[in-house]
């Protein structure tokens, strides 16, 4: 077989610069392969691109296979700390591209924990064959949380926002492991019956008055003796309630310094980069007659992996305190996070709903059945919403300015958002009579991306600016107080307001404003008609990462 001629290829990456530097170790790496004969040569007949990871002193670290699908393909690669080489190779024409990892300057990061009840063995529900230790349980976890980091620093890019992720505990700390196994106090059989609501509440507190409390520590818990119960001779469920009504220890919730899940699905999940997109693909069914399907009715393992890893990314955000938008990954849209590392659009799996690894369509329609969070400080302040709403204690004015570590204080599960941009000129009539321009979102929905995965605008820019999301050297964060004048409705901060929203007494957003440009403004007027609602809530955000909150009643 003869060899093609160098001008039959041209291998392009499209997210990632040459020289770049990323805060997380596993980037998704996107480009296309070009030829005078579509994807594939004679000399490719299985359409891969190669790629070869050398080290900083040329040494070879690995070499993978990708896909390559209408020309496009799609790469992870677990960076080492410092420079990275890699050799994209197709069909002997090669791309090289420098890439370094390294860590912002800061304390503040996220935390992975494996919880295990006094009296349990550690095992997760899984198959038979499937390994469901303890080891096999953080290796499952810590890859998962190095996707959603992955997920979450390319979505904010895809944006139109800088490039940026939270930290791992791993990031900071190599000598530890990626993965804590916590020890919890509590038994097995007491947890075995107690609600989500009180899981949360219950390890949230004991993993403050832990030795791994602290400050500066957001908790990614996962606990081990979450059990699917279905009865003996009873039909398979029809529902998700019905797969809930059968759950044990189960738990989806997050905000504050906690996001906590059960383990149910956790058998879905990979344990190894090479195994990621095969767990995606894998469209074998779920029987329902023993395990739990959460896989937002595909049925599939595939599914469950996507659905529980999107679920993870989702209620993470709500530490960060986001709240809920009518799509997007504060929506209901985290279903389809398969499709940001595989190669089905929403069309595709639209036209196939045979296919297990089928998309969700519509989210905004998608019920949420349960959103909490909770204030991390020694004595927990929680409020926690479920499909019903309950009513919740409210705060008269308060600002939100402690400490860099402290951002996600006394956060409400805040609802809502809004996601078609449009610009609008908003006049300020402040104190001293200053008029600015800001970017009102209206509450509509906005074109779903081909992967059906984004953060909405608002979501973008509150995390880009978010304490968690930035370098900690921010000499002024004290003196940078952002304050609210609540005579003439005034948001001000001398650091510059970048994020306001007004919400709902259900925490739905009502009105959102981005101020992206450099500094953003020293001074915002809410307009009158944005205040009109009765029981409406404020929360805004300066350019150190000050968080402000404020009900009006």
């Amino acid at each position: 077989m003869g060899s093609c001629q160098t001008d039959n290829h041209s291998v392009t990456i499209s997210n990632i610069e040459n020289g770049e530097k990323l805060c997380y170790s596993m980037p998704l790496i996107k480009g296309h392969v070009f030829t005078k004969n579509g994807n594939k040569c004679i000399n490719c007949p299985t359409g891969q691109i190669m790629l070869h990871h050398y080290n900083d002193k040329g040494a070879l670290i690995s070499t993978t296979e990708w896909p390559v699908v209408n020309s496009e393909f799609k790469c992870l690669v677990s960076l080492l700390l410092e420079r990275n080489y890699l050799i994209l190779e197709y069909c002997g024409i090669q791309l090289k591209l420098s890439v370094e990892y390294q860590p912002r300057r800061t304390m503040l990061r996220v935390t992975p924990v494996y919880i295990i009840c006094l009296g349990h063995d550690g095992l997760f529900q899984a198959p038979t064959g499937i390994d469901n230790t303890v080891p096999s349980a953080c290796e499952r976890i810590a890859l998962g949380a190095r996707l959603i980091q992955s997920l979450t620093a390319e979505k904010l890019y895809e944006a139109k926002v800088e490039r940026k992720a939270f930290q791992l505990e791993y990031d900071l700390n190599r000598s530890g492991p990626e993965c804590i196994v916590f020890r919890s106090q509590l038994p097995v059989k007491e947890a075995r019956v107690m609600d989500p609501r009180e899981l949360w509440e219950h390890f949230g507190r004991e993993l403050m008055m832990s030795p791994l409390g602290n400050k500066d520590r957001k908790f990614l818990a996962f606990l081990s003796c979450t059990r699917y119960c279905p009865s003996e001779n009873e039909e398979p469920p029809k529902t998700h309630e019905d797969i809930l009504s059968r759950m044990e220890a189960h738990v989806a919730l997050g905000g504050g310094g906690l996001a906590i899940f059960g383990s149910a699905c956790l058998h879905t999940w990979p344990r190894h980069v090479a195994e990621i997109i095969p767990r995606f693909l894998n469209v074998n069914k779920v029987d329902t007659r023993y395990f739990m399907d959460d896989s937002c009715y595909r049925g599939t393992y595939g599914g469950c992996f996507a659905t529980t890893l999107g679920a993870v990314c989702h209620e993470l955000g709500h530490t960060f305190d986001l709240g809920h938008t009518p799509d997007g990954i504060m929506g209901r849209g985290f279903d389809n996070v398969n499709l940001v590392f595989t190669f089905r659009t929403c069309e595709d799996n639209e036209s196939n709903s045979h296919d297990g690894n089928q998309p969700v369509s519509g989210p905004i329609y998608k019920k949420l059945e349960q959103h909490s969070t909770i204030a991390f400080t020694k004595v927990l302040n929680v409020s926690y919403t479920v499909s019903s709403p309950i009513k919740r204690l409210r705060n008269k004015a308060e600002e939100d300015v402690a400490t860099l570590s402290n951002g996600s204080d006394r956060n409400n599960s805040d609802i809502g958002d809004l996601c078609e941009a449009n610009q609008n000129k908003v006049q300020i009539i402040n104190r001293r009579n200053v008029k600015h321009t800001g970017r009102q979102n209206s509450p509509q929905i906005q074109a779903i991306a081909k992967d059906c995965t984004q953060w909405s605008k608002n979501c973008a820019a509150f995390l880009s600016f978010h304490r968690w999301f930035n370098d900690e050297n921010r000499i002024s964060k004290l003196s940078a107080a952002i304050s609210f004048d609540e005579r003439q409705n005034v948001m001000s901060s001398p650091a510059g307001v970048r994020v306001v929203e007004v919400r709902d007494e259900s925490g739905y957003v009502l009105s959102s404003w981005q101020f992206l440009e450099s500094g953003g403004v020293l001074e915002f007027a809410l307009p009158s008609d944005a205040l009109s609602a009765q029981s409406i809530n404020l929360i805004a955000e300066d350019s150190v990462g000050n968080i402000f909150r404020y009900h009006f009643v």
